[in-house]
């Protein structure tokens, strides 16, 4: 088996993983969302008396969240982390 000190290393490398992966998720949802509130508020805009301009229609929001939504990758940072957790629990104990 494993040494305490690979423990900690294997440990620290799920944690950094897992956290790049939670950051690049979390990034792709927040583009989306931004996406989503910047056509809802030009959409908003449109409808105002007075808008002098060309109408957009900026429909399928709701697709660009659906699709920023998967769950795996959210499974696999998680998991990563909740590895990490176990070894360095397992390398305390050890």
């Amino acid at each position: 088996m494993l040494d305490p000190n690979s423990l900690k290393i294997v440990a620290a490398i799920c944690s950094v993983a897992g956290s790049v992966v939670l950051a690049w998720r979390v990034k792709r949802i927040l583009d989306a969302l931004a996406l989503i509130v910047t056509a809802h508020e030009l959409n908003i805009q449109q409808l105002m008396p007075g808008y002098k301009g060309d109408i957009y229609n900026l429909a399928n929001s709701t697709e660009h969240a659906n699709r920023a939504k998967g769950t795996s990758l959210l499974v696999v940072g998680f998991g990563l982390l909740g590895l990490s957790g176990a070894l360095n629990l397992l390398a305390f104990l050890r």
